[in-house]
């Protein structure tokens, strides 16, 4: 008997039995995965956190703007007054205004303050008109007002204010006194206001983005714990749900463990009553095999043969149900020293045969099942393997991950057993599986052993191939998908 390290078979050819179930599992394991709990929340929080900052950001900027605007009206409203209070009537008639206007910018041209007075008396504009020309401005009544926002027949903020002066003789002489400022007086007070508010309310936003995620974080923490000890609970590393949890979680905790000693209980007492039963049949079984040896006759020995026959069947029926399908809490078996021992008592069975045995399994590889699920197995895979083959046997295996390494329990695991008998037939092969069909009706058996190592396949979500082998007879290869 020879040892190595595995080595991937390949693609196995065509004689693939297929199983409806391993389609479905890998159908799903294909399909999009949803986005879990945690990413959904973290994205509907930073929706409605970005929707709530963008909604306060504009509503902060649109106030500033009509706050902006309403003190510039004051201030225009200021500097009609001030310019009233710098004007005289000259001797001629006309309107005269003092040089000093209490404002420099009001004599500094293109500082973007603009008074310009018209009426009867004349007209007038401040310094800082030079070299700027305005379209024809309305008159307005005395004690009259008017605001107006820049527009394109006038790029500018205009306040126009109407005054009568009354002279000696009580006669009026009506102007308007308007005064324009450039949108760029607002548009700077705006812009520094926006820029400082959006670079506030994004540092804000990062803040609240950070602490959201952390309360989400700790929020799913202890569903996370959870998922953990669910996982080592279906690994079969722990008997049940033994961490502390939020008082939220702590009924879901106690009712999985109930349903994991329920399980357990119910288990034992099927075990049981199997054990029962067949202890019972092996009395009346017994009782009718000593009473047809007493008699040598040739309908006796039929019914001889017969009692025998039935004794096999209930004993293998009994062994299978005896087994468990797949356990969801089942220890990780050791793959490579079950074998050996499978090996080691074939060896001994078929030792005439002299067959030489070539081994190639990892030694960390594991089945995550019953043990005697996989002595079922293994077992009558091997046995038919020593029974058909001439001089070779080859058993071969690997981990078997389909699944992402995110998403794996428990690693799947595939299994190759090839022998060089005469082989078999490829039309044959799905009939193999088939209760009570044997490959060599030469050699004694029942024709369970493929049908039973189907059935336990089925159970585990598994499949079964059988192929033609390099070694001239046949290549069984068994897959057990991870979870």
């Amino acid at each position: 008997m020879t040892f190595g390290a595995a080595t991937d078979p390949g693609e196995t050819e065509p004689g693939v039995v297929p199983d409806p179930m391993l389609e479905q599992t890998g159908a799903t394991s294909r399909s999009a995965r949803p986005f879990s709990l945690r990413r959904r929340m973290s994205l509907i929080a930073s929706l409605v956190l970005v929707l709530a900052l963008g909604l306060v950001g504009f509503a902060l900027s649109a106030a500033n703007q009509q706050s902006a605007i309403s003190a510039l009206q004051a201030r225009m409203e200021s500097y009609a007054f001030l310019v009233l209070a710098a004007a005289e009537l000259g001797e001629n008639g006309q309107l005269e205004f003092e040089e000093d206007l209490g404002d420099p910018r009001l004599s500094q041209p293109g500082s973007g303050i603009y008074i310009h007075v018209h009426g009867q008396a004349g007209h007038w504009s401040s310094p800082s008109t030079l070299g700027l020309e305005f379209p024809e401005l309305k008159t307005m009544a005395p004690a009259e007002t008017a605001f107006s926002l820049p527009t394109d027949a006038l790029n500018f903020y205009l306040y126009q204010y109407g005054v009568a002066w009354q002279l000696a003789d009580e006669t009026t002489l009506p102007f308007t006194v308007s005064v324009l400022v450039a949108p760029d007086e607002i548009g700077r007070q705006t812009s520094a206001f926006r820029l400082g508010l959006w670079r506030a309310l994004g540092a804000a936003g990062v803040i609240l983005l950070l602490a959201q995620l952390m309360v989400i974080y700790l929020g799913f923490r202890p569903l996370q714990r959870v998922a953990i000890d669910v996982a080592s609970v279906e690994s079969g590393l722990s008997p049940g749900l033994q961490g502390h949890y939020p008082s939220e979680l702590e009924p879901l905790a106690r009712n999985v463990n109930k349903l994991l000693a329920t399980e357990k209980a119910n288990q034992q007492r099927y075990r049981n009553a199997l054990d029962s039963l067949a202890h019972s049949l092996k009395t009346p079984l017994a009782i009718l095999r000593a009473g047809l040896e007493s008699n040598s006759t040739t309908g006796q020995a039929a019914m001889r043969r017969a009692t025998d026959e039935m004794h096999q069947l209930v004993a293998t029926r009994l062994q299978r149900a005896a087994l468990s399908a797949r356990r969801t809490m089942a220890r990780p078996l050791s793959v490579r020293p079950e074998v050996e021992r499978i090996l080691a008592s074939l060896e001994k069975v078929y030792s005439h045969k002299m067959i030489s045995v070539e081994v190639t399994i990892p030694a960390d590889l594991e089945f995550y099942g019953e043990r005697r699920d996989w002595l079922e197995l293994m077992g009558n895979l091997l046995d038919n393997a020593f029974k058909y083959g001439k001089s070779r046997v080859r058993i071969s295996g690997g981990r078997l991950d389909s699944l992402a390494a995110s998403e794996i329990q428990r690693s799947g695991l595939w299994m190759q057993v090839e022998d060089d008998g005469p082989g078999i037939d490829q039309q044959e092969w799905p009939v193999l599986l088939r209760r009570g069909v044997r490959g060599d009706e030469r050699e004694e058996g029942h024709g369970l052993g493929l049908a039973i190592v189907l059935e336990l396949l089925t159970a585990y979500g598994g499949k079964i191939d059988i192929n033609d082998s390099e070694l001239g007879g046949t290549l069984i290869k068994l897959e057990i998908p991870a979870s």
